[in-house]
């Protein structure tokens, strides 16, 4: 009920300003000409969720930075089986 008389009250407010949206879109700065020799780097964005939360979180990077972290994380994952393999030998 509260929603319903708050959004009335905007309605009626008569403002003559326009939706926040539309002034952002108007706003927006355009990407600055390529100088000779650059390239765009096109990013490309996922939605991770850490581990233990439900709330995600937009990671952006280019598809090299993409792959070198996923080869990262594999040298990660060889060393930890490594580690795993090793103390489970010895007992420890």
């Amino acid at each position: 009920m509260m929603i319903l008389a708050l959004l009335m009250a905007a309605a009626l407010s008569g403002s003559d300003q326009p939706p926040a949206a539309t002034v952002a879109a108007e706003t927006l700065p355009v990407a600055a000409p390529l100088k000779k020799n650059e390239q765009r780097i096109k990013m490309i964005c996922r939605e991770d969720a850490p581990t233990g939360t439900r709330l995600t979180k937009r990671t952006c990077l280019s598809l090299e930075d993409w792959k070198r972290r996923a080869e990262e994380d594999q040298e990660a994952m060889r060393q930890m089986a490594m580690k795993s393999a090793f103390s489970d030998v010895r007992g420890r």
